[in-house]
């Protein structure tokens, strides 16, 4: 990462002040496009710290809404559309749902 682009980060850390999204959601939604991206390449491209992004892989592994795969030196990230929103007034929706607003990649077939 050169001395620009971490400026470029960091800028864009500081413009945020909030968002409609989380941090969850921002991971994810860059793990349907970016399969084999790093924690680092996440981290740079969303502006997110190294630790925010491996926390939030993390909790989506856990919970089954992200799937890592080891292929040599680095994992490579499988989403599953079919699990359901979090929050319980948007329960009765799939993550595939809201998710295909932004991403193609996470529409399902039909």
């Amino acid at each position: 990462m050169t001395k620009n682009d971490r400026s470029s980060a960091s800028r864009r850390r500081r413009t945020h002040g909030w968002t409609f999204l989380t941090s969850h959601a921002v991971v994810f939604l860059h793990v349907t496009g970016h399969p084999s991206d790093t924690i680092q390449e996440i981290s740079e491209h969303l502006g997110l710290a190294t630790r925010t992004v491996a926390g939030v892989l993390t909790d989506l592994r856990r919970e089954g809404y992200v799937r890592a795969t080891r292929k040599g030196r680095q994992n490579v990230y499988d989403i599953n559309p079919e699990m359901p929103m979090r929050h319980p007034s948007q329960m009765d929706h799939k993550v595939a749902d809201f998710f295909s607003l932004f991403n193609k990649d996470t529409r399902r077939p039909g």
